[in-house]
């Protein structure tokens, strides 16, 4: 799945086929109700940030398996020692859950919205490592 397939419009049906879950098996490991995935799935109701997260957190999880935690932004991203100091991936060597552990920070900068982060994500190499399979 290309990045541009998933973010900055997040399609949780795509994701759910790619990972081989039934609608209650992702419900389930997303923490929400079977009806509320098949209203996002329908396009009924927008999926919330925390679910989006939750479903990519799963999928790139599943993706890179084991090795999921040996990637650093910080490192790919060459973010200079001030960028790194404001930052809670990298203060927390979370390095793999930058975009899941930052809310709305960006290299050290705040974006508005959701929206706007998962537009900037869209845009940053190191989502793109993430979101391809190893």
């Amino acid at each position: 799945m290309a990045l541009d397939s998933v973010l900055p419009d997040i399609d949780i049906r795509s994701i759910r086929d790619e990972l081989g879950l039934s609608q209650s098996e992702l419900a389930e490991q997303a923490g929400i109700s079977t009806r509320a995935l098949q209203s996002y799935e329908q396009g009924w109701r927008k999926s919330p940030q925390a679910v989006e997260r939750m479903v990519l957190l799963l999928l790139i999880a599943i993706r890179h398996g084991t090795l999921f935690g040996k990637h650093m932004c910080w490192e790919t991203e060459n973010c200079n020692l001030a960028i790194r100091e404001r930052c809670v991936a990298y203060r927390t060597r979370q390095g793999h859950l930058c975009w899941f552990l930052t809310g709305t920070l960006c290299r050290g900068n705040r974006l508005k919205s959701w929206a706007a982060k998962k537009a900037a994500c869209g845009q940053c190499k190191f989502m793109h490592l993430l979101l391809t399979s190893e």
